[in-house]
């Protein structure tokens, strides 16, 4: 198992559900009193990009052997628990419906993109051997 810090690791996937095409990506640092310590909120533009971003979020853990439990959702909407990260990607009519955000009114929303993009990136795979 490989231990990337929970800041960092939400961090991560902001920025890889960003590159993969999901838009609005919302990052809540949750108060103390919260089960976890992110939440990351995201919209994709079908239900099958719900789908792709849900899997590239879970691949990701895989690939670094985080933590991680099945992905769990209905048409619109699917979840992801990474252990301290929630993420939540959902269509845009999900999204508008459900407001996520409302669940936590003490949130900090992050400015994640600036953070990231300092970050060494770990979210590619590994070149192949020649």
């Amino acid at each position: 198992m490989t231990h990337v810090p929970t800041r960092e690791l939400a961090l991560h996937l902001a920025r890889l559900l960003d590159d993969k095409g999901g838009h609005d990506v919302l990052l809540l640092a949750l108060p103390p009193s919260a089960l976890v310590d992110f939440a990351l909120l995201v919209t994709g533009r079908s239900d099958r990009q719900v789908k792709a971003l849900t899997d590239e979020a879970l691949h990701f853990c895989k690939r670094l052997r985080i933590s991680h439990f099945p992905p769990e959702g209905e048409t619109g909407w699917a979840l992801l628990d990474c252990g301290d990260v929630i993420v939540h990607a959902l269509s845009e009519e999900m999204r508008q419906f459900y407001r996520l955000e409302r669940l936590w009114p003490e949130a900090k929303a992050v400015e994640w993109q600036a953070e990231a993009a300092a970050l060494a990136r770990i979210d590619l795979p590994a070149p192949a051997a020649v």
